[in-house]
């Protein structure tokens, strides 16, 4: 990395500044910054990488909950991660748990029928309340515009509280959308971080500039110059810079 980029990353500096950083350095810097409690945004459109952002920094976490709406999720299955489909987890994940090990939990199976759906959307429920109550686990809360729709997963609710409340015991969501006018509001606001794919919705824009404490003319400059499956990475500390990335693939 070059010096002035680590300085950039490691100290305050001017807030309209942004670097670009190779995806090694961006995993180390954020690995130290993004703290137990803090919440991160990813928004951007199907297919751009948002699944391959979150596995590679939910890999950095020790125990993490990741929700499959779709089913079987690629992605989300090339994690390694493994997959339950029930909760309580079994008491071999808890003892590993006690005993130190990390648990990745991949949440739900395979949705062929309606049937499969009302039992995925009761799991991902339980799980949900059962973090709030335990803390200390990461959430990944995948298409979360699947995931609030009252018409598909109706879970809007109980994944906003879950934003909102989950500070207090240690608990970070991971949010993955298309568009902050899709899902409730605490998404973007309840965020310490986010991050944004290549997209010329201004008004998209405009809306994390204020959830971010950021004007929506710098935003829109950073965003207009990304490559093709790149990110822009804006924390809410307002002195610290926007980061260009790019994760690489599973």
């Amino acid at each position: 990395m070059p010096p002035r980029a680590a300085a950039a990353l490691g100290g305050e500096t001017d807030s309209t500044q942004v670097i670009a950083v190779p995806w090694e350095m961006f995993e180390q810097w954020f690995k130290d910054v993004w703290e137990p409690g803090q919440h991160v945004a990813l928004i951007g459109p199907t297919g751009e990488g948002k699944s391959t952002f979150a596995v590679r920094i939910l890999g950095n976490r020790k125990y993490v909950l990741a929700l499959d709406p779709k089913g079987e999720d690629e992605t989300l299955a090339a994690s390694g991660f493994g997959r339950v489909t029930s909760w309580p987890l079994s008491s071999k994940v808890r003892d590993g748990i006690a005993e130190g090990r990390p648990a990745r939990l991949i949440v739900g199976g395979s949705v062929r029928t309606a049937a499969d759906k009302q039992r995925l959307v009761a799991l991902m429920h339980e799980v949900i309340e059962g973090v709030r109550g335990e803390g200390r686990w990461t959430v990944y809360a995948d298409e979360f515009q699947l995931l609030a729709d009252r018409r598909m997963y109706g879970l809007d609710k109980p994944i906003e509280e879950l934003l909102v409340a989950a500070r207090s015991k240690g608990t970070s969501v991971v949010t993955s959308f298309q568009a902050p006018s899709w899902v409730p509001k605490a998404a973007t606001r309840q965020a310490t971080f986010c991050v944004l794919w290549p997209t010329r919705d201004v008004d998209m824009i405009k809306v994390v500039a204020q959830s971010m404490g950021r004007t929506w003319q710098e935003i829109v400059a950073a965003v207009h110059e990304l490559p093709s499956y790149h990110t822009l990475i804006i924390p809410k500390k307002i002195k610290a810079p926007m980061v260009i990335t790019k994760a690489p693939k599973l």
